[in-house]
């Protein structure tokens, strides 16, 4: 027991220099403009229910990220990476716990510390728990209901279905009705195979009526706010509409065959041996392992069927893979996995000191920083494994953690760059020193740059009529725009080569 507690306070501590190092040193990467945008829009306009992006109401997304990233700027009195990522990755922090407590009515020690490790380290978890995106939110929700469901499964509880409902609405609240689908398909699999449809009764049925309430009352509050419908239009447009009907996300069928795996690597190998080994002896399972096996496999269908896909769509997936993975280790391993697992982990030490060798390849400069945490992880990984010699699944999770950890928490902040970062700072200490110009914007930039902008009012189109001073050009300069620059405007550039949408140009009038 006290060698538990140890592995598992171990397991916390690396979990949180893997979710928290240099968390807001990173630019603002993809969407998380949006989120941080919006909060800070809301604190500006005092707003708890119309989110907007340059002081447009942006109503698509579920309130709970938007609320979340306004308090942590209101309490830490800025805005900026950290503030905007620490909601999602405390959350991501409290999902590991939660999870630790679900996986241990399920497994005794070693293997509810394993399963854990195996949510932590898995590629999925750790890149969105360090970005502030709304599948870290929606994620913490599902683990909340799988963590109440465990526990109360054999019970008509009020705090059980409480809990369960709770969670599902978190996560709704968070990203959409995908947490409704995914969590329901798990009590439903788990009535068939164990006849437990004891769990519809008055009790659930309040409570869910409850919940039910609750998760709409955001809506009702943001029309209310807006004096319009279109809430809950967007609500039906975004959820059910999106499902059949898609206007965009239009991947092909096969995308989450790449991504399911994608998401659980490294373990995915383990993955195609616990689905192997489970089809193949479906009828001499346990019914523990059954569950969690065609729930997984009911996921993986349900965002397959759906026409609206994305890559990280299929993240709810995750904890209930996990799980699978480690009845798969516990019960069913092929040894032939180990020994690729043991090759794995040499590799690993041998390619993070082959990293001196294939950045100069990449023509990225190794800084004295990048050389001593190389050096470092090589060390922690050799220490991982001479300390976990005999327990080699303890072995694994950590060694992964310190490659994670060296590649997320050290070298992506270090060589990120971002033009829409570099231009909206700009913005910001060009309006700073022109206080009453009026700026414009050409082909609408992304709320990155908004965020970095710092804008304190909307930003106009641009058009002949207005006096713009200051004008904001996204992707390319047309010859109408290099017209301008014979009208007295200065100009700038911040360009990135691989991805024209990112180039902004930023053209103004000097003061005097």
């Amino acid at each position: 027991m006290k060698k538990e507690k140890l592995y598992f306070w171990i397991l916390l501590i690396c979990a949180g220099f893997l979710i928290f190092w240099n968390l807001g040193e990173r630019p603002l990467f993809g969407v998380e403009g949006r989120w941080g945008e919006a909060a800070r829009e809301m604190v500006l306009r005092g707003s708890w229910f119309v989110p907007t992006i340059n002081f447009e109401p942006h109503v698509t997304k579920p309130l709970i990220p938007f609320w979340l990233i306004k308090l942590s700027g209101m309490i830490f009195q800025k805005f900026n990476e950290f503030t905007v990522r620490l909601p999602g990755a405390l959350l991501a922090f409290l999902s590991l716990w939660c999870f630790y407590k679900a996986v241990t009515k399920l497994f005794s020690y070693p293997w509810n510390l394993i399963s854990t490790g195996i949510l932590l380290t898995s590629l999925g978890f750790v890149e969105f728990s360090r970005l502030a995106q709304s599948e870290i939110y929606q994620l913490f929700g599902i683990i909340v209901s799988l963590t109440f469901y465990i526990y109360f499964r054999d019970q008509k509880s009020f705090l059980g279905y409480l809990g369960f409902f709770a969670g599902m609405v978190f996560g709704g609240l968070s990203k959409g009705i995908t947490s409704f689908a995914v969590l329901f398909i798990l009590p439903l699999i788990d009535a068939l195979i164990e006849k437990r449809f004891y769990h519809l009764n008055w009790k659930s049925i309040i409570t869910g009526i409850f919940v039910l309430g609750f998760y709409f009352l955001p809506y009702y509050l943001t029309a209310y706010e807006l004096r319009s419908e279109l809430p809950f239009y967007l609500w039906f447009k975004e959820n059910l509409k999106q499902a059949v009907e898609p206007y965009d996300n239009l991947r092909p069928f096969y995308i989450y065959f790449l991504y399911w795996p994608l998401w659980l690597a490294p373990w995915s190998f383990f993955l195609f041996g616990a689905i192997l080994k489970f089809a193949k002896k479906l009828k001499q399972i346990s019914n523990e392992e059954k569950l969690f096996f065609l729930t997984s496999l009911a996921i993986f269908l349900l965002f397959t069927l759906a026409k609206a896909r994305r890559g990280y769509y299929i993240l709810p997936i995750l904890p209930f893979s996990a799980i699978l993975i480690t009845y798969y280790m516990k019960n069913h391993l092929d040894e032939f996995l180990l020994k690729v697992y043991n090759l794995i982990s040499f590799m690993l030490m041998i390619l993070t000191l082959g990293l001196f060798l294939i950045f100069p390849y990449l023509q990225l400069k190794i800084s004295p920083i990048v050389t001593a945490v190389l050096i470092l992880s090589f060390f922690l990984q050799i220490l991982v494994f001479l300390f976990f010699k005999k327990e080699r699944f303890f072995g694994f999770i950590f060694q992964f953690l310190v490659v994670e950890w060296l590649v997320y928490a050290m070298l992506i902040p270090y060589y990120s760059k971002s033009s829409e970062k570099d231009a909206g700072e700009f913005l910001a200490k060009l309006s700073y020193k022109i206080p009453q110009a009026l700026i414009c914007e050409i082909n609408k930039p992304v709320a990155n740059v908004y965020f970095y902008a710092q804008i304190s009012k909307k930003i106009e189109p641009f058009s002949e009529d207005k006096n713009c001073q200051i004008l904001l050009v996204r992707k390319d300069l047309t010859p109408e725009i290099k017209s301008l620059l014979e009208r007295g405007y200065q100009f700038i550039e911040f360009r990135e080569e691989k991805e024209p949408s990112k180039t902004y140009y930023i053209l103004y009038k000097s003061p005097g």
